[in-house]
């Protein structure tokens, strides 16, 4: 039986975490969440699992990270991210705000066609 070992990134500081190590017939989906202990922030956290060959790249996690796509430890999936009105945003993937933990303030991001003021909509 063939093993692999996988890494692990900390969904809240971004940090490499520590590596699990996974019998080939026993993988994980794309992107799995998994809660380790993170060496960096020095508590538990939520670890993206990375796998080049199969399609979540760290450069995909890194993307996700740093626009913002976590929230609380969690990835925000796609068809819950609000909608964004500038095609020019970095944040804008595919008409999606992926700065769903709100750390870069947009008055183009959209909820059910309503327009975002103060982070609430209206």
């Amino acid at each position: 039986m063939k093993i692999i070992q996988n890494k692990f990134f900390c969904t809240e500081c971004g940090k490499e975490g520590i590596s699990v190590i996974r019998q080939e017939n026993r993988q994980r989906e794309i992107g799995h969440l998994k809660k380790l202990y993170c060496l960096n922030c020095k508590k538990e956290t939520n670890h993206a699992e990375i796998r080049e060959m199969e399609g979540y790249s760290q450069q995909d996690f890194q993307q996700e990270y740093e626009l913002g796509r976590f929230v609380g430890g969690r990835r925000i999936e796609i068809k819950k991210l609000s909608l964004c009105t500038n095609l020019k945003c970095k944040y804008n993937i595919n008409k999606n705000c992926w700065n769903a933990n709100k750390t870069f303030r947009c008055s183009h991001r959209r909820y059910d066609n309503k327009k975002e003021v103060n982070n609430e909509s209206i």
